[in-house]
């Protein structure tokens, strides 16, 4: 699995493998507002958007 910094744990980060097995994280901010890219470089170190995943359980 790919260190993704923030994105794992980013409630607008979404994990997408590709059919060959690469793994991306899609930042669903991206599809409303343009100025956060679709696929950020990983790892993700700082982001303004950052908004924590509500806890499981």
């Amino acid at each position: 699995m790919t260190e993704s910094g923030l994105c794992q744990s980013c409630r607008h980060g979404r994990r997408i493998e590709s059919l060959r097995g690469s793994e991306f994280w899609l930042c669903e901010r991206s599809r409303t507002e343009p100025a956060y890219p679709k696929y950020p470089r990983l790892p993700v170190l700082a982001c303004r958007g950052f908004d924590p995943a509500a806890a499981s359980g």
